[in-house]
C-alpha cells in the first residue's frame, strides 16, 4: 500500500490519508470517501460510496485516484462515482447517453464526536427538541469534553446538528445526557446510533453501568430507554447548584 493510501485517525469514525487529499468518514448508512480535490454541482467535497466497511473505503483510494474526474456521486442509484466523458473521446472515458436530470438526493447525517464549534447548533437542536432549559454554554460543554474524551456524539447533516447524545464517566458509573433528535430527522435511527457509540466507548473504558436522566418533557423518551433495556432506580436523585468560592 503506497504511503498516501495510509489512514491516520483523526478521532472516532473519520480517518485521513497522509496527504490530506481524502477522508474516510463514518455515516449512518456506511463509510463514505471525501475527496478533497474534486467537488459536487454545489462545490462540496466529493463523496464515493458509501461503503460497507473501512477496509472498502481504503481500497477504493487507489481507484479514485487513477480514475477520470467524476462529475458527483448526487443521484448515483447505486453510491458509485458517475464519470464525465473526456476530452476527444480518450481511452477509458465512458460514453454515455444523455439521461434526464436525477431527483435531489437526501445529505447523508454523519455521526461524529463533538467539536468546539458546536455549541450553537447544540443549543438550537435543543430547543426545537423542546428542552425546557438548554443550558450549557460553550465552556461548560467544552469542559465536559475534556474530562470525557471520545464520550460525546453528534448527529450532523451538513452544517446543521440533527441529534447529539453526551456521555460522562465518573469513574464508578457512566451517564448519558441530552439525547435528541431534530423533528425534521426522527423515526430515522439517529438517536439509537447515537446512544450506541456513547455505551460501545463506556464499555471500552470499562465502564459497568450507564444512567439517563430522562427529561419530563421528552417526547417518547421513557419508551425509547426502557426498549433499550434501562429500568427505573429505586432511588431519587438530589441536585444542588453549588457556588464557587
Amino acid at each position: 500500500m503506497a504511503d498516501d493510501e495510509k489512514l491516520k485517525r483523526e478521532r472516532a469514525g473519520t480517518y485521513r490519508t497522509a496527504d490530506g487529499r481524502f477522508t474516510v468518514e463514518q455515516t449512518s448508512s456506511g463509510w463514505l470517501l471525501m475527496d478533497g480535490e474534486q467537488t459536487d454541482e454545489l462545490g462540496l467535497a466529493l463523496a464515493r460510496g458509501p461503503f460497507a466497511t473501512l477496509d472498502e473505503a481504503r481500497a477504493a483510494i487507489a481507484d479514485a485516484r487513477s480514475a477520470p474526474a467524476p462529475e458527483s456521486t448526487l443521484g448515483a442509484s447505486d453510491g458509485r462515482p458517475q464519470l464525465k466523458a473526456l476530452p476527444g473521446g480518450a481511452a477509458g472515458a465512458p460514453k454515455r447517453a444523455p439521461r434526464r436530470a436525477p431527483p435531489p438526493r437526501r445529505e447523508e447525517v454523519v455521526i461524529r464526536e463533538f467539536r468546539a464549534v458546536d455549541g450553537d447548533g447544540l443549543r438550537a437542536l435543543w430547543r426545537d427538541a423542546g428542552f425546557g432549559d438548554v443550558g450549557d454554554d460553550d465552556k461548560s460543554l467544552a469542559r465536559l469534553a475534556r474530562r470525557n474524551p471520545g464520550l460525546l456524539f453528534v448527529a450532523a447533516d451538513g452544517s446543521r446538528i440533527v441529534g447529539s447524545a453526551l456521555g460522562a464517566w465518573d469513574g464508578r458509573r457512566g451517564w448519558i445526557y441530552h439525547v435528541a433528535t431534530a423533528r425534521s430527522h426522527r423515526r430515522r435511527g439517529i438517536a439509537t446510533k447515537l446512544v450506541d457509540q456513547v455505551e460501545a466507548a463506556l464499555v471500552a473504558l470499562g465502564c459497568p453501568k450507564a444512567n439517563v436522566v430522562v427529561r419530563p418533557e421528552s417526547d417518547g423518551g421513557a419508551e425509547f430507554w426502557t426498549d433499550r433495556g434501562y429500568a427505573i432506580s429505586p432511588a431519587r436523585h438530589y441536585g444542588k447548584p453549588l457556588e464557587r468560592r
